[in-house]
This record gives structure tokens, sequence and C-alpha cells, in this order.
């Protein structure tokens, strides 16, 4: 039990675990310290704090928000906020609720294709939590109009493909300075693309400043597919800007090859670092 996963999700937004299923499968896996970062929703939270106490996980109050300012992959994760703040569960249901109506949109455009799928379809496989993509390519899978999970968003929901729609998003300023008012501190998500790292390393330390001056306190530089020489330079950048290296496997379920509960090394001292982020922005 000694393995550290700060990014994962569960059926409170759009993975394949309920919280307290996957707080035992990050057990088995030998994580003892757990951050469960559902998409713009704490809904989780509680069943997950529950479970860490039975299975012996310490359980990290998380969430990813997703953000938009042109920057490809823009989230950011948020670590030891007071989940139940007003004002952060007021903007996430606000996010929530932009999220269902961009569903609606993809499955009309996906009608229009000739799938099958219903709003309500997709609303019952999210149960209740936070609308996602994953949902509606389920939902593709299930009623036969696509062959797995990879081909839906390969060929109809991905960004710039027929049945795509955009979504209200923050920017990662905002974002920052939301999960700081909460009391937590703020997280770059997956900072470069694995596919690509080497894309734009220019426009990330550019990309840096104004985060770090709306209270960004940490960059996820543990991530799958980062090579040690990635890790490394993110590290450095971390360093510089005087940030948390953080990381996590950004689970969702098995059809992610390579992303399994607590795939990648997260150095120790992390969570407390984090912490100690956090009650210093109070």
């Amino acid at each position: 039990m000694d393995r550290i996963d700060l990014h994962t999700h569960s059926t409170a937004s759009d993975g394949a675990l309920a919280p307290a299923d996957l707080v035992a499968a990050a057990a088995s896996a030998g994580v003892g310290v757990l951050a469960l970062t559902d998409h713009d929703t704490t809904a989780g939270y509680e069943e997950a704090m529950r479970a860490g106490a039975r299975y012996g996980v310490e359980i990290v109050p998380g969430v990813e928000l997703g953000c938009g300012n042109g920057h490809e992959q823009t989230d950011i994760l948020g670590y030891y906020f007071y989940p139940g703040d007003d004002d952060l569960q007021r903007l996430l249901t606000d996010i929530v609720t932009a999220r269902e109506s961009r569903a609606e949109r993809m499955v009309e455009r996906l009608r229009d294709l000739g799938a099958t799928i219903t709003s309500e379809q997709v609303a019952a496989l999210a149960a209740g939590g936070s609308v996602g993509r994953p949902h509606v390519a389920r939902a593709l899978v299930d009623t036969g109009f696509v062959p797995d999970v990879p081909s839906a968003f390969r060929e109809y929901i991905g960004p710039g493909r027929p049945a795509y729609a955009d979504r209200y998003r923050l920017t990662p300023e905002e974002a920052c300075r939301a999960v700081r008012a909460a009391g937590g501190v703020p997280v770059l998500a997956h900072p470069v693309p694995p596919a690509d790292p080497w894309s734009d390393p220019k426009g990330l330390r550019s990309f840096l400043p104004p985060l770090v001056e709306a209270g960004l306190g940490g960059l996820e530089c543990y991530y799958p597919g980062y090579s040690a020489k990635v890790v490394r330079w993110l590290e450095a950048l971390a360093w510089h800007f005087g940030l948390v290296p953080t990381g996590g496997s950004d689970y969702h379920g098995p059809w992610r090859e390579g992303m399994g509960i607590g795939c990648v090394d997260v150095p120790p001292d992390v969570p407390e670092r984090l912490r100690a982020a956090a009650r210093g922005a109070a």
C-alpha cells in the first residue's frame, strides 16, 4: 500500500467504477493514497471516503475542472479543498448543467447521422453522475453503431468529428482561483500530450506564468506515456516556477491501455507537499 495515485475517475463522472469499487481496486493495486478527481463534480467523494476507511486507503479531496483558452488539453486538478464549499459547489452545478446540454447536442447530431441513441439512454449510463462524452460513446457501442469506445471518439465525437460539440469551459486562471477560494491547491493536468511531448515546449513555459499568478501550485509531471526525459524536463519546470510535481494514472476504465490504477511512480512526499501548498494559500 505504498503507491500514490492522484488522478482517477469514477462513475460520478465518466469512469467505469463506482467510487467504492475504485477505492477497492486501488487497494488491490497497492495504492495507499488516492485522489478521486472526477470531472467537474465531487459527488463521489463521500462514498470514496467511506470506502477508504474500510480498505485503509487515504482519500484526497479532488476534482478535475475542464478549461479552455485555445491551449490544447488545458485541465486544472484541484486538491485538498473543502468539498462542501458553497461557491465551489455552485460553480460545479453550473458546469454539470452545461455538460448535459452538450450531450444533448451531440445526441441530436448523432441521430442525424443515423445513430439510434437517446438522451435518456446516455443519462442512464451516467447513473446520476456528471454526463460526459464516454457515456455517449458507450451508448453508441450498446446500440451497435460503433464497435468500441475508441472508435466512437475517433469517428464521431472527438474534436473535429461530425458529432462533436464544444461546451462551456472556465479559463485556467478562473479554475485556479476557484480552487484556491475553496481552500485547495490547483495543479495543471497532463501538461504535454504523451504522443508528442515536444510539440510545444516553449509554449508551455510561457503558458505557466499567468497560471502561477492566479494561484497554480502544482504541475502533473508523472503521467502514463511520459518518458524519463519528459519527466525530468517537467520536474525542472516545476522547480523553476515553485510548483509541486504531482502525478497519477488518469484512470477511467479498462478501455484505456497503459492507464491502470497506480501505474505511475509518484514520489512519497507529494501528498504532504500538496497539503502544505493548500494550507499556505488559505
